[in-house]
């Protein structure tokens, strides 16, 4: 069965479900959670999610800089990781990028991630930094 990615609705059901899969992964191993203001400045972000049948497995947010996107809180689901899955959503990322006709994709990896983001084309930029207490690094793609 293949993975299917779509876009979902700020405040729905599966954007619930979505902050529950990136807490899980990206903030409670740090000890932390999202605040009620970052889930806030989430309403006018875009908010992708990647289905196995009805099990959420991946998820991703664009957030929309002038003709930029910022993309963020990339999360595939322990025992989905290593299947290629990151990759198709990075592929629909783009996708979703190109039509709203973004120039330059870009993230902050952390730097456990930065291989994956160098096999799926993803330039690095300048030097690591701190960010929620851990190193991270610039990459970005430009757009066609």
């Amino acid at each position: 069965m293949e993975p299917e990615f779509k876009l979902i609705a700020y405040g729905s059901d599966g954007w619930k479900s979505a902050v529950q899969l990136r807490e899980e992964i990206l903030r409670k191993p740090l000890g932390s959670f999202f605040t009620a203001e970052e889930l806030e400045e989430e309403r006018n972000h875009l908010h992708i999610v990647g289905l196995l049948g009805n099990e959420l497995i991946a998820t991703a947010v664009l957030v929309p800089e002038g003709d930029a996107m910022k993309m963020q809180r990339v999360v595939v689901k322990e025992g989905n990781q290593d299947s290629g899955i990151g990759s198709k959503m990075m592929v629909f990322c783009e996708k979703i990028a190109n039509e709203n006709k973004t120039q330059r994709i870009y993230c902050h990896a952390r730097d456990t991630a930065v291989n994956f983001y160098l096999k799926n084309n993803y330039l690095a930029e300048g030097e690591y930094f701190p960010e929620d207490g851990i190193p991270h690094l610039l990459m970005y793609k430009q757009m066609t």
